[in-house]
């Protein structure tokens, strides 16, 4: 009998540890690997391997023209979309503006929105035959449109419009913890709302936006989507579509390990970005918290002000988010592009159309297969990476601060590098597994990319849950399998959940790794956008556009609801 219960529990010992190096097995084939390939392939020369290609990157004009480029968008943007999401959490948490429950969600929208549907929406409102640039031609008699959204400014402007949520969701939280103690005290003294804005809360949350700040700086410099449906039409290249262009021109000598090396030194922006966004997270030393967010208190406005500010935020919604949407929905419901919208020119026959053909219709299937597979995957290892990063405990196992580096970087890294890297690792067999051209590479890509989501949900979610409650479990006689799963699981259920969904969103509608590793047989929903956009098939494109909105929207708003539960 005792032999029997020893002999259980070194098997509940053991399992544990075969899982972690199952979990280092698979992050190795999916990001450490194809990573290496990367590195290797940007030294590849003609005859051995050496610099040549760092060299080409630094002095070829196209390609110091795209990285002038990038800047020009990156830096403006960052900080107009800074400066807005700042603003507007202050104006939702520290005032009393009417309707602050509703704000905070209808503000956050643009986030949930893939930048690059958000493009081809604004396209249907301020391109050449946009309903916007009609009005305006209309009321002034102009005979060519006056707003060209196709630009390095149209860009920045859009950049700004679908990013400042970033900055409002990472500020919100520290706005609302700062104490109140030392603003009731500025206006006691005699200062101004405006005042108190900018001598004490400012100063107070400088940490969270600094944060917001290269937060935006590194989604919008790893951007594609924006980038490529706005700059196509001019051929204005920043650095991400620069390297989709060299990947796509065989004509380009050495194009795939000049593109490596292009990537690498664009990887680098990201990984340094992500380094000291770490670091700022890490000082508290500008930063006054109250213990409860119940001591916040609003500052009072008076009535003018605070529906002045009522009429912003609802002129700012409408224009930012609703007209963008309703422009495509508008465009989605039309027979003929181009001429005024009315009964007359009014059908739902685009809709019908869009699943009748054959491609779009397996594209949806296909977007639906790898974003399900693909969160239900993450979900799995990143719980076991967190679990074992943050209780440890585990026999035997090494290395596991540099797996959950591993989980994390891909995220720094924009999609276009990520998709390079698994053309140069996956072009010929591994293993005898053939996986280039088929839509397994698109779930191995997708995984490697979104982990960092799953992880960082999953990992605070495993922080707040006290490790006494399975150390009771284990006095008990439990073994670690047994705590973790009669213990923490369903602690946890909540998070696994919203951890599935906050990788299903992005996936759903992916673009930048699908459109250099998708195949015939194999196309995703932003494949079919992207081409429909570029083939002039206007009324498809909308109508996909909508679906895909309502459906990314409605997934988000679900996860938050989940949020707002645990908390």
């Amino acid at each position: 009998m005792f032999r029997k219960k020893y002999s259980s529990s070194a098997r509940g010992s053991i399992a544990p540890t075969v899982i972690w190096w199952i979990v280092v097995a698979f992050l190795a084939l999916t990001v450490i690997y194809p990573s290496i390939r990367l590195i290797i392939n940007s030294l590849k020369v003609d005859g051995g391997y050496g610099l040549d290609n760092y060299a080409v990157v630094f002095s070829d004009p196209g390609i110091l023209k795209s990285m002038k480029n990038s800047f020009i968008v990156v830096i403006p943007a960052s900080i107009f979309s800074t400066v807005i999401g700042v603003f507007l959490s202050w104006v939702v948490v520290r005032t009393n503006v009417p309707g602050v429950r509703y704000w905070k969600r209808l503000l956050s929208i643009p986030y949930f929105i893939p930048p690059f549907i958000g493009a081809i929406a604004w396209t249907f409102l301020l391109g050449p035959v946009g309903y916007m640039n009609k009005f305006l031609m209309s009321v002034f008699q102009l005979q060519e449109a006056p707003l060209n959204i196709y630009s390095l400014g149209g860009m920045i402007f859009i950049m700004s419009m679908y990013r400042y949520a970033v900055s409002f969701i990472v500020v919100l939280p520290t706005m609302k913890r700062i104490s109140a103690s030392m603003e009731e005290a500025a206006r006691i003294s005699g200062a101004s709302p405006w005042r108190t804005l900018r001598d004490i809360t400012l100063p107070l949350i400088t940490p969270s936006i600094l944060g917001a700040m290269l937060l935006t700086f590194m989604f919008i410099l790893a951007d594609f989507g924006v980038s490529s449906v706005l700059g196509a039409p001019n051929q204005i290249h920043l650095m991400t579509t620069q390297i989709y262009y060299m990947i796509c021109n065989s004509s380009i000598a050495n194009n795939l390990q000049i593109a490596s090396a292009y990537s690498l030194f664009l990887s680098l922006f990201g990984l340094i970005g992500l380094w000291v966004y770490n670091k700022v997270l890490a000082t508290n030393k500008f930063v006054v918290v109250s213990g409860k967010s119940a001591a916040v208190e609003p500052t009072r406005l008076g009535k003018p002000a605070r529906w002045l500010l009522f009429v912003f935020l609802v002129i700012f919604f409408l224009f930012t988010t609703c007209a963008p949407i309703i422009a495509t929905l508008i465009t989605s419901l039309t027979k003929t592009y181009g001429l005024p919208f009315g009964m007359d020119n009014l059908t739902f026959q685009n809709f019908a159309q869009m699943l009748q053909i054959q491609n779009v219709a397996r594209a949806f299937k296909n977007s639906l297969f790898l974003s399900v597979a693909s969160s239900i995957i993450i979900t799995l290892v990143t719980l076991i990476i967190a679990y074992i990063t943050i209780r440890g405990g585990v026999r035997g196992i090494k290395g596991v601060r540099f797996m959950q580096m591993v989980v994390v970087l891909p995220y720094a890294v924009p999609g276009v590098i990520i998709a390079l890297s698994m053309i140069l690792a996956f072009s010929q067999p591994v293993l005898g597994i053939r996986l280039y051209n088929t839509i397994w590479i698109l779930l191995i890509a997708y995984i490697a990319r979104f982990m960092n989501l799953g992880y960082n949900n999953i990992s605070g979610a495993i922080s707040q849950v006290d490790s006494s409650l399975e150390e009771a479990a284990r006095i008990s006689g439990a073994s670690q399998l047994r705590a973790f799963g009669d213990v923490m699981l369903p602690l946890l259920k909540n998070s696994l959940i919203s951890s599935f969904f906050l990788v299903v969103a992005p996936t759903i509608s992916e673009l930048s790794l699908s459109g250099l590793l998708w195949s015939v047989g194999n196309e995703t929903v932003g494949t079919i956008v992207f081409s429909a956009k570029e083939e002039g098939r206007i009324l498809l494109t909308a109508a996909i556009a909508i679906i895909l909105i309502i459906l990314v929207v409605a997934i988000n708003l679900f996860v938050n609801s989940l949020t707002d539960k645990d908390e």
